[in-house]
């Protein structure tokens, strides 16, 4: 058990999202995993039918997963307004001919914030909610490898390169916290305990 006041955390979270969004309109990929889904949670307590989370169908998920996570994430306790992008072309044409682990997970960062771009124009969103975890910053910044979410900390701002700004509720957790807090917010097994 860790030392953090879980119900504290995401009470100041909600306060700060709120204060950073007002009535903007905020937009956050959900994967189903623990930390989009906490940080969904978080932010659609702040801003509530102002948020509109989105599922990326990119080709390389399990079958089935887009309509089990949206039918998760959907579902009562959480209740979150979640709709599928159909993306796979644009992801299977921005990785074809790429063999280097690296330089795929570059295009991929690339293609996946393009197309929360378009989502966040289509939505009239100027603000992107991310799930980055304090793990996250600590391998993209140590040059671990580069984890996808990661943008203003190693140098590219998302307004300039893509139309919108970062908010990153848990920023500051690791994954043994994050895991707290979405069981302090009654979110599914399936997505507290889902392993990367």
């Amino acid at each position: 058990m860790s030392d953090l006041d879980v119900k504290k955390f995401v009470e100041e979270q909600v306060k700060a999202v709120k204060e950073v969004l007002g009535d903007e309109k905020a937009l956050i990929a959900v994967s189903g995993g623990v930390d989009s889904t906490v940080s969904a949670v978080i932010t659609h307590r702040a801003i509530g039918d102002n948020l509109a989370c989105v599922f990326i169908d990119d080709n390389f998920m399990r079958l089935g997963e887009p309509e089990r996570v949206k039918e998760m994430l959907s579902s009562p306790p959480l209740d979150l307004p979640v709709s599928i992008l159909l993306e796979r072309e644009r992801f299977m044409k921005a990785l074809e001919g790429l063999s280097d682990a690296e330089e795929k997970r570059i295009a991929f960062r690339e293609t996946f914030y393009q197309t929360l771009g378009d989502a966040a124009k289509a939505e009239g969103c100027r603000f992107m909610v991310q799930g980055t975890i304090k793990a996250d910053i600590d391998e993209t910044t140590g040059g671990i490898k580069t984890q996808h979410n990661i943008l203003e900390q190693i140098g590219i701002d998302p307004v300039e390169r893509f139309g919108f700004s970062v908010v990153e509720p848990i920023k500051s957790l690791y994954k043994y916290q994050v895991r707290e807090v979405a069981r302090f917010l009654g979110a599914p097994q399936a997505a507290s305990e889902r392993q990367p």
